[in-house]
């Protein structure tokens, strides 16, 4: 495409700063601004009648007083625009404003190929696939579905660019289905704005685009635990029974979630209660989150912004939902729980009102919520929303502010935390957002996915798509939500994958009692069979067991925003082999997840990268750069630890309040070429732990001189007060080198123990070799100040 620039006849050249804005035929003009090199803002005004006004927040970061480093080709005949980017890459952007739908067209060139675009259980690679962009949701869905419950209108190029079209109206994304050589991305109102984005991999674009819309504050730490969940529970004597037998199965658990069945008897008819109103059925609300929170278990509570005739609150919400044509409160006569209203979200005095029902349930001891049916769910064009646009209050169909709803529903409920719980995280479960809504603590899921193996495989596609649109903590009902057969392997395999996603919750539907019609089956693993149930605690311990690592991720991504799911192509467009293996992922950067996804698998395909692999299971090493049959077993999926990594684990957790780094497990994958990780620790509830330096890194390095490979051991942030003082530090080495000659400590010889034995922890140091899995364990106390382990071999 260069080239083609040169044939172009352009007669306005801009660079350094020189202009903002040129008008070109008509009564058309372009205007941009600049965010550094990383991102150019441009903005297209049509002729005629046009709302041009831009109704989003996503963008945060400030532009720069004069453009500098990009340059600018307009043509005033045609309208089209050429830019070169500051990177040298070039792109052919062209006006498209001819019919009801107005937005922008770019020239794609052979071979690119693009992701992004949000939800979307379709290939990795978006090109060849017309988009809607309009969020809803797909009840059952399995593989190939186009449209889900969160879009988010930015694309990533192979080429080295990206694209972040600002506008929340309903629209469309033609990535080159129409005609293979344009990306043509169209809207229904909103500024026509475009945002050029720089980068040569994913994790750059990524990083540059988050950089514009901000990045998920740190979540608090019993995220990644294990939650209690199913459609639904309908009595505080059943959920006891559960959670009690649950932990007496040695289960690790942090947090129930309470499905609609907690403000009402019936699926359809109640939203709008928002209270505890069947006291036969939850006799003490309070009393049950108080004997909650004594087993260290977080309460989270379902919501919904629809308001049915005949709920406790229907008539009290009345003078703040959506209005008619006629300015009258809109009543949907076609949604699936009821007749009723929608909350107009984007009114003050509307989320005001709301808030105070969700206060009421938090001062009961609620610790998070789960916002659901936020597309919204039903959500027609003659519906009209009351916005503020420059100090005025204007109506505006719902299509222009739709796929914002979700995300104004996020913002509101931050913004009254932050204001009247400061020192709190906040967890909020909600299925629909647009771009920059994760700054608001969002943790979505893929919605109602079939309880089926084609519903297994979207998440690979749907999980990492996601993750590379900027919301990283996306996650699925573990086990299937919707139908099925109450397939068990279905179920293991589900929860061994999602053990290895941002949020492991289990939840399907399970409402017998109250739909004997309805597929039901169990979520809980103490409800299946004594053999599922132990293999499925097994890979939740795991999880627990992982829980520094985990949470380093989380660090990661608030700091730099690298996603915790990572594309096998995250740093690399040129590898075809990573290209194409989208059926697995990175954890972080350190291992490799092969989820089974066929029924009755013996075998799992996989591509192992360059370099040396360890099993994570078997510590077998293996070289990478090739495809891996891997053999498969009942109680696990492949996992894969690249050679050099550091994976700090804390074995035997429980329950994530339970943690704390005063004993740590790190494993080392011994490698010959030098590598490093950082730890990440806080007390995982102050929100402002970051702001205010009450933190903790404790850095790894490996590094091999000779024959002697120092790990060198060393904190960050020595001024933490809250950190652990005295930690003991096992470093378990797993190695094909065999036992070393020597160990030294800061120059001291470590002794020799014959076996391990935990009462010695804490008294000095000490290094034991398992010549059986090939595994050298050394212990010490370790108290922040920097450390030198020497192997000499």
């Amino acid at each position: 495409m260069g080239n083609r620039i040169l044939f172009l006849i352009l007669t306005v050249l801009f660079t350094g700063g020189v202009a903002a804005q040129v008008v070109v035929k008509g009564n058309r003009s372009w205007k941009w601004q600049s965010f550094g090199t990383s991102a150019l803002k441009l903005v297209y005004q049509p002729e005629g009648n046009w709302l041009q006004t831009n109704l989003s927040d996503a963008v945060i970061a400030k532009p720069d007083k004069q453009v500098l480093g990009w340059e600018l080709h307009v043509d005033t005949v045609t309208t089209n625009i050429a830019v070169l980017f500051p990177d040298s890459v070039s792109l052919e952007l062209a006006r498209d404003d001819t019919g009801s739908l107005k937005g922008f067209r770019i020239r794609l060139e052979p071979g690119e190929r693009l992701y992004g675009g949000g939800e979307r259980a379709i290939d990795l690679n978006r090109r060849g696939y017309r988009l809607p962009l309009y969020n809803e949701p797909s009840y059952g869905y399995q593989e190939g579905a186009v449209a889900l419950n969160y879009s988010v209108p930015v694309f990533f190029s192979s080429r080295g660019y990206a694209v972040f079209f600002d506008n929340p109206s309903r629209g469309y994304a033609d990535l080159g289905k129409s005609d293979s050589s344009w990306m043509e991305v169209s809207f229904t109102g909103g500024e026509l704005n475009v945002y050029l984005i720089t980068g040569a991999t994913l994790d750059e674009q990524l990083r540059h685009f988050t950089e514009l819309t901000g990045r998920q504050p740190l979540p608090p730490r019993w995220t990644f635990g294990n939650f209690m969940s199913r459609f639904g529970y309908t009595s505080q004597e059943q959920v006891l029974d559960i959670l009690e037998r649950t932990q007496a199965a040695r289960i690790p658990t942090d947090a129930v979630i309470f499905d609609l069945f907690w403000f009402g008897d019936k699926i359809q008819g109640t939203l709008g209660n928002f209270d505890w109103i069947n006291r036969q059925h939850w006799p003490d609300p309070k009393g049950m989150m108080d004997s909650l929170a004594n087993r260290k278990i977080k309460t989270i509570l379902i919501s919904e912004p629809f308001f049915l005739e005949g709920t406790k609150y229907y008539p009290e919400s009345l003078p703040f939902l959506a209005v008619d044509n006629n300015g009258k409160p809109y009543t949907l006569q076609d949604l699936y729980f009821g007749k009723g209203g929608l909350l107009d979200l984007f009114r003050n005095d509307a989320q005001s009102w709301f808030w105070k029902l969700y206060d009421k349930q938090i001062r009961l001891g609620v610790d998070g919520w789960w916002g659901d049916l936020g597309e919204p769910e039903k959500h027609p064009a003659d519906m009209f929303h009351k916005i503020s646009i420059g100090g005025k209050t204007t109506s505006v169909s719902a299509d222009v502010v739709h796929n914002i709803y979700g995300h104004t529903w996020s913002k509101f409920l931050a913004g009254y935390y932050l204001k009247n719980y400061p020192g709190q995280r906040l967890f909020y479960l909600n299925r629909s957002g647009f771009a920059g809504t994760p700054r608001y603590g969002i943790f979505p899921w893929t919605g109602d996915v079939s309880r089926s193996w084609s519903g297994l495989r979207a998440q690979l596609s749907l999980l990492q798509g996601m993750s590379i649109s900027g919301v990283p903590y996306i996650h699925s009902d573990a086990g299937g939500f919707a139908g099925g057969d109450g397939d068990a392997e279905l179920y293991l395999r589900w929860l061994q994958f999602a053990a290895f996603t941002p949020v492991f919750r289990p939840h399907g539907t399970m409402v017998g009692n109250i739909d004997p019609g309805a597929a039901s089956y169990p979520s809980e693993p103490v409800e299946w069979p004594d053999s599922i149930r132990d293999a499925a605690r097994r890979i939740i311990q795991i999880r627990y067991d992982l829980l520094p690592y985990n949470y380093s991720l989380a660090f990661d991504q608030t700091t730099i925003g690298k996603p915790l799911i990572r594309p096998m192509n995250y740093y690399s467009f040129a590898d075809s082999n990573l290209q194409r293996s989208t059926d697995q992922y990175m954890w972080g950067d350190q291992l490799l997840v092969a989820p089974i996804v066929e029924k009755g698998a013996t075998t799992r395909k996989l591509w192992l990268p360059e370099g040396d692999w360890f099993s994570f299971w078997t510590n077998r090493r293996i070289p990478g750069g090739a495809s891996l049959d891997e053999p498969v077993q009942w109680d696990r999926i492949p996992v894969f630890v690249k050679a050099g990594s550091f994976i700090p684990t804390r074995p035997g957790l429980r329950n994530t309040d339970d943690y704390k780094t005063r004993f740590l497990l790190v494993k080392y994958y011994q490698d010959e070429h030098p590598s490093s990780y950082t730890l990440f620790d806080d007390d995982g509830k102050n929100p402002q732990s970051l702001s205010t330096g009450n933190f903790e890194r404790i850095n790894f390095s490996a590094k091999t001189v000779k024959n002697v490979q120092q790990i060198i051991v060393g904190t960050d942030n020595v001024g933490y007060v809250g950190k652990v003082i005295k930690k003991v530090i096992v470093l378990e080495i797993i190695s094909n080198a065999g036992n070393p000659k020597q160990i030294r400590l800061d120059n001291m010889i470590v002794p020799v123990r014959s076996k391990f034995e935990e009462s010695e922890l804490g008294k000095g140091s000490g290094s034991i070799w398992d010549p059986i899995n090939n595994t050298l364990r050394v212990y010490f106390e370790y108290t922040g100040k920097p450390q030198v382990l020497s192997l000499s071999y």
